[in-house]
Order: C-alpha cells, then sequence, then structure tokens
C-alpha cells in the first residue's frame, strides 16, 4: 500500500473524528468550540485528498489555501473556496478572547454559526469520501 494512501485513511479518519466532535459541541451548547472542530475537520479531509494525489500538504492550516491547491485536482471544491473562509476565521476567533475586540468567543460565536461551519465541514468531507472510493480499497 502506498504511503500517501496510508496517510490520506489517516487524515480522513481523524477529520470524520473532529466532524462529530463539532456537531457534539454543537448539541451541548459550545459554539465557538463546534467552529473550531468544523475548521480543523474541513482542513484535515482536505490534507487526506492532497494526500491521495501524492502532495504532503502538512504545513498549512488554512482550508482556502489547502482548497486551492485541491482545486488543481477537483473543480468540484470551487464552490467552497469563498464560503470557507469562515472557516479559517474561527480557526483563531473561537479560541483567544484577543482575537474578537471586546469580546469572548463564548459569548460572541453563536448557534447558527456552529451549524453553518459544521455543515461546511461535512459537504467538504463529502466530496473527498466520494472521490476516496475511487483512490482508496474500502479497507486498509
Amino acid at each position: 500500500m502506498d504511503i500517501f494512501w496510508k496517510e490520506a485513511e489517516r487524515w480522513l479518519r481523524q477529520a470524520e473524528y473532529d466532524l462529530k466532535a463539532a456537531e457534539w459541541c454543537q448539541q451541548g451548547g459550545f459554539f465557538a468550540p463546534a467552529t473550531f472542530w468544523s475548521q480543523q475537520s474541513a482542513a484535515k479531509a482536505l490534507r487526506a485528498f492532497l494526500f491521495l494525489n501524492k502532495e504532503d500538504a502538512r504545513e498549512t492550516r488554512s482550508v482556502v489555501d489547502l482548497l486551492d491547491r485541491a482545486l488543481v485536482y477537483e473543480e468540484g471544491f470551487k464552490g467552497f473556496v469563498s464560503s470557507s473562509r469562515r472557516l479559517d476565521i474561527y480557526y483563531k476567533t473561537s479560541r483567544f478572547p484577543d482575537a474578537l475586540p471586546g469580546g469572548v468567543p463564548a459569548e460572541v460565536i453563536s448557534d447558527k454559526d456552529a451549524v453553518e461551519a459544521i455543515r461546511q465541514a461535512a459537504d467538504i468531507l463529502e466530496i473527498i469520501e466520494k472521490r476516496r472510493k475511487g483512490y482508496l480499497p474500502d479497507a486498509l
């Protein structure tokens, strides 16, 4: 089994876990962490996709940067580029009070924000899962 395929599988499994964590946080009313875990899920899923295409992308955590690179292999990601900028914003603003002028992430980030972030991450993960079927066997 190709090392890139194995790495892709590892990153994809973690992306799925992070998405579940985001959903759990949102359901529990922890909206700021839900947005962070959504960003993490999308970024890790995109890294997995790039590994499937034999490209190592561990040097960036930006969903938008990863989407730009993924577009080389799959134009289906084009519709996510502008809307996913918000996911990158959550990388810091969901965790650090000094990232929000005069506010605290736990008090500013809403249920609506969390639901939208989870949807974006889930949509990205869904495309990658479909593409994975063409690259990887069902079990490694």
